[in-house]
């Protein structure tokens, strides 16, 4: 299928050398960036708020430690429909359009998180946040993917993905100060509040943010199409490997706050050490992986870090390590590894799928990945009994990175692929 420009392409305007040089994006390109980059980094404020939260959220609605997991996992499976649904949309009405619409969904349903009185409503407004979450990954990160060059798409990606970092930096700030202003059973809901500020991006990306695709009427993708011929081979290999990759990450980063509460009795601030360490080497983590990824590939990239991210989890949730000292030299690698190797999603995902299904394919590979690791928050809150939280986490999370390991070696490498022709180009 050819892709017709649903908008027209906004003329260049001027920026140093140097910028072009490294980022190989154009004006336009820039402007993707900027839109899908603070749409995630945003994203990932308001969906790491609920981690940082866990606590206060079941000291006031009285929740158990498995009702939090399983909203957690519910939220994680709503996030594949809406990842896939968002998808389908992007290639039929075009990447920057609809997210527009996906911006406004999670920040309205987060906010309304604020609201909840029991564990289901608290359960009904994380699924629809979920589902708006998995929606803005798949089609932000397609968008920028088309604008990128061959030669520098993992980089681009990863700083992408570290935008993320950001956001939860950005929610770890927050949660400090709404603990501080607030008693327990208001702060939780005064974070929740502030996640109607993304609402204001897509206003930027209505009026700024255009696609680098042509798309046609003719253009409206089907679902079946990723599963027609040999392409559902590949859809269900990169299904998989989204999938481990982000049990991996879920499976630790969901719990940490509460581990270092029960497991290791920390209040707000010694948490927050590790957390903020944590973050710190997770946003080297993305940036370092995309450089990585443009130098010597793909399968080459992603086995260092699902490696790293073992050994990681080891040292931080298994071995008696504290203080501040201990903190930076157990956090800064779980972090860096654990987070940072999703960072090369963006740019495989991406290559793996042709142009007519790419938003399609990356958001469902994505979407259907993230629900499928849902399975993992359930497997920790279910074994954590037997087990301790500590030791559940990590086995999770080392059966993950091995699984990951698995799937990646069975996909081909992409490094240097060509995914947007001229003809196509808008």
């Amino acid at each position: 299928m050819q892709l017709t420009a649903t908008e027209p392409a906004i003329q260049s305007e001027q920026e140093p050398d140097f910028v072009m040089r490294f980022t190989g994006l154009t004006a336009a390109g820039r402007r993707a960036f900027r839109g899908a980059g603070l749409g995630w980094g945003l994203d990932g404020m308001d969906w790491m708020m609920y981690s940082f939260v866990t606590p206060a959220i079941m000291s006031s609605l009285l929740l158990s430690r498995d009702q939090i997991a399983n909203i957690a996992s519910l939220s994680l499976a709503t996030s594949a429909v809406g990842g896939i649904l968002g998808g389908i949309l992007a290639d039929r009405f075009g990447r920057a359009r609809v997210l527009v619409f996906i911006i406004l969904a999670y920040s309205v349903s987060t906010a309304m998180c604020a609201t909840a009185q029991d564990f289901t409503q608290l359960a009904i407004w994380r699924s629809v946040a979920g589902a708006a979450f998995g929606a803005e990954w798949g089609v932000g990160a397609a968008m920028l993917a088309e604008f990128a060059q061959e030669g520098k798409r993992g980089r681009i990606m990863g700083i992408l993905q570290a935008c993320y970092a950001l956001g939860w930096a950005a929610a770890g700030l927050l949660y400090v100060i709404a603990d501080a202003l607030f008693t327990a059973n208001w702060s939780w809901r005064a974070l929740f509040l502030v996640g109607i500020a993304p609402a204001f991006l897509a206003l930027y990306v209505r009026t700024r943010v255009h696609d680098n695709v042509k798309l046609t009427a003719k253009s409206e993708t089907k679902l079946r199409l990723l599963f027609r011929g040999t392409q559902w081979f590949t859809t269900l290999r990169a299904t998989l490997l989204a999938a481990a990759c982000q049990s991996i990450y879920y499976s630790v980063f969901t719990f940490l706050p509460l581990f270092l509460a029960g497991q290791r009795g920390l209040k707000v601030s010694g948490t927050s050490v590790y957390v903020w360490v944590a973050i710190l080497g997770s946003l080297c983590g993305y940036v370092v992986a995309g450089f990585i990824h443009d130098h010597i590939g793909r399968r080459l990239t992603f086995s260092i870090y699902f490696v790293g991210s073992t050994l990681a989890i080891v040292m931080f949730l298994l071995l008696p390590i504290g203080g501040t000292i201990g903190a930076i030299l157990a956090a800064f690698p779980l972090g860096f590894f654990a987070a940072g190797q999703t960072a090369g999603l963006g740019a495989y995902l991406a290559e793996l799928h042709a142009t007519e299904i790419r938003a399609t394919g990356q958001a469902f590979s994505y979407s259907a990945g993230r629900g499928i690791s849902g399975l993992a928050t359930t497997m920790v809150g279910g074994i954590t009994a037997a087990l301790g939280l500590g030791t559940a986490i990590a086995t999770v999370g080392i059966c993950a990175s091995a699984l990951a390991l698995i799937f990646l070696w069975t996909l081909p490498e992409t490094k240097g692929l060509v995914i947007v022709d001229e003809a196509a180009r808008a």
